[in-house]
């Protein structure tokens, strides 16, 4: 049975970068300090988990879909009297919800610190590769998708998002992975 992916078109492609435009859907995240992508997935993964097997309003379980994704953003709290500092990298990790879920009819998360987030229609820059997620790896194709960006004069928007599409047991050389950016 294959497993559910955001609704998207193609609107251009280049070798592995696709620019997409992504329907609207729901996203269950959490968000963690971390030091890096692998860190923060390993973090985020279990309240996440935990979420769609059931700890819910409903108790209902839901559907495994595909991806699991980890957005980097920084956080600046407010200080005082009115200083601000940069408090250290934070990610969010998100599992995409069932399409027959929206924000109107999802199961309310019992856990706190996940929340739920409905992705309004966009469109992305998508660079798609396989293989294990190490940083450096990561950090490689993010740059590889900022120059094509620059070079197609296209304005990218917030943070680099890792979306990773199978299971951790999955051989590495034919796991599918992506690094995407919004676009405007």
């Amino acid at each position: 049975m294959a497993i559910e992916i955001p609704n998207y078109k193609v609107i251009k492609k280049e070798n592995n970068i696709e620019l997409r435009e992504y329907q609207s859907y729901v996203i269950a995240n959490v968000k963690v300090a971390a030091d890096n992508y692998g860190s923060a997935g390993s973090h985020g993964f279990g309240p996440l988990a935990d979420y769609i097997f059931g700890n819910n309003t409903k108790r209902n379980k839901i559907k495994m879909t595909a991806p699991v994704s980890t957005e980097q953003s920084e956080q600046i709290p407010m200080t005082a009297p009115v200083d601000t500092s940069k408090s250290g990298n934070y990610y969010k990790v998100s599992f995409t919800m069932p399409s027959n879920y929206s924000m109107t009819n999802i199961p309310t998360p019992n856990n706190k610190d996940v929340s739920l987030e409905e992705v309004p229609k966009h469109k992305a820059i998508v660079l798609s590769f396989s293989g294990y997620t190490a940083d450096k790896k990561v950090e490689s194709k993010i740059e590889d998708l900022k120059n094509w960006a620059n070079k197609n004069n296209i304005a990218i928007k917030g943070g680099a998002v890792l979306s990773r599409y199978d299971s951790p047991w999955k051989p590495g050389f034919i796991r599918r992975n992506e690094v995407s950016f919004r676009v405007n």
